[in-house]
């Protein structure tokens, strides 16, 4: 998965439907119209009114988060909405990675073990996009999970 994007329509309807689609969106820089310049840059949030676009949010890979005016962006060299794993922003890879675990853990929580269809297309999804060296790596979950040859198998 390594979708370009194509504009803030992109950007704000990858980002309104993360939990449906997972994965992030992260540009190879930014730059503003100040002369600064970031690398791997993961966007967070768009804001618009009506159909105009405003400001858009987004984490440096020093961990900087910055909200800017539209107007003060000079160019988003590449951006393209990829896996977690996948992202170069290790600051913000952590942060994902630990926010989805969080949230897989309060899944199989309230699943309460019966394995619903519901359930099984989230899980999949998550783990689809953190990759396993998380999850084996998280003791709570790795008793939850068989892992055998890069294959997951959930109960």
């Amino acid at each position: 998965m390594s979708y370009s994007i194509n504009g803030f329509h992109d950007f704000y309807t990858v980002l309104s439907n993360e939990r449906k689609i997972g994965g992030v969106i992260e540009a190879e820089t930014i730059k503003l119209r100040s002369g600064e310049e970031f690398n791997s840059p993961v966007f967070t949030n768009v804001d618009y009114s009506g159909s105009v676009f405003y400001s858009i949010g987004f984490i440096t890979d020093k961990g900087v988060r910055m909200i800017v005016h539209v107007n003060d962006i000079s160019t988003i060299i590449s951006p393209v909405h990829k896996k977690v794993s996948m992202i170069k922003n290790e600051h913000y890879k952590s942060i994902k990675i630990h926010e989805k675990l969080m949230y897989l853990k309060r899944l199989y929580k309230a699943d309460q073990g019966a394995f619903t269809k519901p359930f099984l297309e989230e899980a999949k999804l998550i783990i689809e996009d953190i990759g396993i060296k998380p999850l084996e790596n998280d003791k709570e979950l790795s008793n939850e999970l068989l892992f055998k040859d890069n294959v997951i198998k959930i109960a």
